[in-house]
């Protein structure tokens, strides 16, 4: 009968570490979620911005508000580094705005360049740096 006994502290014993060990990786991933940026603003070129969401699942592409309808097609935000890549709705092999930026030692901003086409029909592309700033 003791040996039963000893058995069943050992097993609610482990289900108590387990429910603690559950417990503690929910509140790490709702810290993580808490603290996630929800947005990015880019200020380039003259006082132009560029601001969009970013997405809660890793692999996700957010939407932009450009100039010109674009889609983004590639988006990295992690690691200190932020990387979008948009093209062109209509034509798909045409680029509107291309962001690389590193997050700045001792700052909350991410500091790089960018290059867009604000061109209509015709291909105007401009270059040079820009700020991005997570909010969120």
């Amino acid at each position: 009968m003791r040996r039963a006994g000893s058995l069943e502290a050992k097993s609610l014993g482990l289900k108590c570490a387990a429910i603690a060990g559950l417990a503690l990786v929910a509140a790490v991933d709702l810290a993580a979620a808490a603290g996630a940026p929800k947005s990015v603003t880019c200020s380039y070129l003259q006082g132009q911005e560029l601001t969009f969401p970013v997405p809660k699942k890793m692999g996700d592409l957010p939407p932009i508000d450009f100039d010109y309808p674009s889609k983004v097609t590639r988006f990295s935000f992690r690691d200190g580094n932020l990387l979008l890549v948009a093209m062109d709705e209509s034509d798909e092999s045409r680029v509107r705005v291309v962001i690389s930026a590193q997050r700045a030692k001792g700052k909350a901003s991410y500091d790089g360049q960018i290059l867009v086409d604000q061109g209509g029909h015709q291909l105007q592309l401009d270059n040079g740096p820009v700020v991005c700033k997570a909010k969120g």
